[in-house]
């Protein structure tokens, strides 16, 4: 899913109850693995087994020794989805090639279209498989994109409608706050701030590491951490520090000097 291909089967639901599993069994071999995940009395048609489990390991959740399957991560470290979704970020941003992976480079072209997205009611239409295809060098298909709509659902890039991609990536912008350990009511001069932020978050950020000019899905987050006053955004006087929202008619439209953590 992150490593190669995105795939289809491979969803969050599906990836978190295969850990619980392994980590309720402590070890289990992969063939008993597969009877729980896909119980033969059941079972029907396409089996999903081997693309869910290259995904836990991918995201370091489990790991296979000779025939068995191992927890990585103690079941009292992840308890719920929520968990399990700081997890996949930090771990994500920390695996040493995943800016050159199909997943990061297809979250970053769609993210980075701003206002251009609403022009596909269907991210796996025709015009936005060619536009994927030609800025990450692949070819990309429809299977790929609807699988994508999962992570990016899950880990918070957006939300999706039907297969409509809506830019707001509050959910990860708060998670990825929570991961950087800001300090409550503390302020963070904008620069700071997104130097640390890029960590984590260099997914949903412009290519250009100069560009002050935030895309939609960040400014929307911004904006709404804002409004429910989980951080504040401040105005400041000095153009060289200042950052630039994406700009919107219903909302904080000034440029950010800096941002106070409420927490």
């Amino acid at each position: 899913m992150f490593n190669g291909n995105m795939v289809t089967g491979a969803i969050p639901a599906r990836v978190f109850a295969l850990y619980k599993i392994v980590a309720s069994k402590k070890d289990i071999s992969r063939g008993a693995l597969r009877g729980l995940m896909e119980p033969e009395e059941i079972h029907e048609g396409t089996s999903y087994f081997s693309e869910i489990l290259k995904a836990a390991m991918e995201l370091k959740l489990v790991d296979q020794r000779d025939s068995s399957i191992i927890p990585i991560v103690p079941k009292e470290q992840l308890k719920t989805m929520e968990d399990f979704r700081i997890l996949a970020i930090r771990n994500l941003s920390n695996w040493g090639d995943f800016e050159n992976s199909q997943f990061y480079k297809c979250t970053n072209a769609i993210v980075n279209m701003d206002e251009k997205v609403y022009k596909h009611s269907n991210i796996s239409d025709s015009e936005m498989l060619n536009y994927l295809s030609e800025q990450t060098g692949q070819q990309i298909t429809p299977p790929m994109v609807r699988g994508w709509r999962f992570w990016a659902q899950f880990l918070g890039f957006g939300y999706i409608s039907d297969m409509a991609f809506l830019p707001n990536a509050y959910i990860f912008v708060k998670n990825v706050m929570y991961i950087m350990g800001l300090d409550k009511n503390a302020e963070y001069p904008m620069r700071e701030f997104m130097s640390r932020f890029s960590q984590y978050g260099k997914i949903i950020m412009q290519d250009s590491a100069a560009s002050k000019d935030l895309n939609i899905a960040l400014s929307s987050a911004l904006r709404e951490l804002h409004d429910n006053k989980e951080i504040e955004l401040k105005y400041g006087s000095d153009q060289e520090h200042r950052w630039i929202l994406y700009p919107s008619n219903e909302s904080f439209n000034e440029s950010v000097a800096s941002i106070v953590y409420r927490g």
